[in-house]
């Protein structure tokens, strides 16, 4: 018998093949799984039926913890205006704020099981994270943590992925 986690996700698969996307499924009552991968924006994840999955934030890209990719580092640095070894540093403090963020409660992933790149064996998809502060997007940004980068979508509220750029953009600024 399929979970409902999994089984989300492979509807979510299936309508966005047949080209309805997006379809954002609510998953309420979510943990994060501690799990020395885990980044800021992208970390395991317990659902309420027990299923762990990956998820990795639309929208934003936080620093890389450490050097295995110096390329990705130097691209991250020279696009927030810093040094490669401040990115390191400031991927360190957005891993802490997004466990941190993350562990002090249950959580809300949305997501239209769109599949994200990664090498773990476990599957990874793209998600947005609600947590009783915010948007866990939003919250990296408007701490200084991330950088606007990376896949986008019309979101859950209906606004397209301009809009929410530019809200994420006066964030930024703020």
């Amino acid at each position: 018998m399929l979970s409902r986690s999994l089984l989300i996700l492979l509807l979510s698969t299936s309508l966005a093949l047949a080209g309805a996307l997006p379809v954002w499924q609510k998953l309420e009552g979510c943990q994060l799984v501690k799990n020395k991968w885990n980044d800021g924006d992208s970390f395991h994840v317990k659902t309420p039926d027990g299923e762990e999955f990956i998820y990795r934030l639309y929208f934003v890209d936080t620093p890389e913890t450490d050097s295995r990719f110096p390329a990705r580092v130097a691209d991250q640095a020279a696009d927030m205006g810093i040094t490669p070894d401040q990115a390191l540093k400031l991927g360190k403090k957005a891993t802490e704020f997004t466990t941190k963020t993350l562990g002090s409660g249950p959580f809300t992933i949305w997501t239209c099981g769109q599949k994200a790149l990664g090498s773990s064996k476990l599957q990874r998809w793209y998600g947005m994270i609600e947590t009783k502060d915010g948007w866990l997007d939003q919250l990296l940004v408007k701490n200084g943590l991330a950088r606007i980068h990376g896949k986008r979508i019309t979101v859950p509220d209906g606004r397209t992925s301009r809009e929410y750029l530019d809200d994420l953009g006066r964030l930024e600024k703020n």
